[in-house]
């Protein structure tokens, strides 16, 4: 059931105990706990934060960066007495924590994260979401409808298509029938 989240990198930020704990889980995750380290490997990164052991000016910039995260704290407040505001692929947990909860959030985060990321295609300096269908150019967003949006895809992935294939694949009719 976990077997597509073998390939997913842990990188603990703030604690020395958590990643040993993690290690001794066997989860079969990479795990590092460098706070230099920047997150480039190939595999997915999920960051995994104790931000009550950093300083604000360090954790503000890992609220800045919409990845996969999950912040762990102690203090219910201290996102609100800090003005921090989770996105979309932040989670925060209290401590403590159950091993076997924190396996399924990260379950959870992975699927999520990986959904998204499948729905993100790049054309020409356009950002489309076919998931929200919403194309984005220098952050103006516009809602595209779904026949706008399978029209970009069928001439994005076929170069020179023809009347009727595109009334055959976008619009789903017969291409023998009249148009005008």
């Amino acid at each position: 059931i976990y077997s597509f989240m073998n390939n997913a990198h842990l990188h603990i930020i703030g604690s020395k105990s958590f990643p040993i704990l993690l290690n001794e889980l066997d989860l079969n995750y990479t795990i590092t706990s460098d706070i230099n380290s920047k997150d480039n490997h190939k595999d997915l990164t999920i960051r995994i934060i104790f931000p009550e052991k950093l300083k604000l000016l360090e954790v503000k910039k890992y609220f800045n960066v919409n990845v996969p995260t999950i912040f762990l704290l102690n203090n219910r407040d201290f996102l609100s007495k800090n003005n921090l505001s989770l996105l979309e692929f932040h989670v925060s947990l209290f401590t403590p924590i159950e091993i076997l909860s924190f396996r399924e959030i990260l379950n959870i985060l992975l699927t999520k994260y990986n959904f998204f990321k499948k729905s993100k295609i790049i054309i020409n300096g356009y950002e489309i979401d076919s998931n929200q269908r919403i194309i984005i150019k220098d952050g103006i967003k516009t809602k595209l409808t779904e026949k706008e949006l399978e029209l970009i895809l069928a001439l994005n992935q076929n170069k020179g298509l023809g009347k009727s294939f595109l009334i055959h694949n976008v619009w789903k009719r017969s291409s023998d029938l009249e148009s005008h």
